[in-house]
């Protein structure tokens, strides 16, 4: 298990083999009031936001879909 920094000073705990290519973005600690959770987040180019635990899952991607 491995930690990755958030810019906002927490740390999401990740296996150490997501640790690699999961630490190559920057995330941050969002914060979602409607369900009183925090979770790891990262902003796309285009300013999609995706979830850590999304990605893992492969439920999401970190690349911006092509508009072709």
């Amino acid at each position: 298990m491995k930690e990755i920094p958030l810019s906002n000073g927490l740390n999401a705990k990740v296996d150490d083999e997501d640790y690699e290519w999961l630490s190559g973005y920057s995330w941050y600690a969002y914060y979602d009031p409607q369900r009183g959770k925090t979770y790891a987040a990262h902003d796309t180019p285009s300013g999609r936001r995706v979830f850590m635990h999304d990605v893992i899952m492969g439920l999401d991607t970190l690349e911006d879909e092509s508009l072709n």
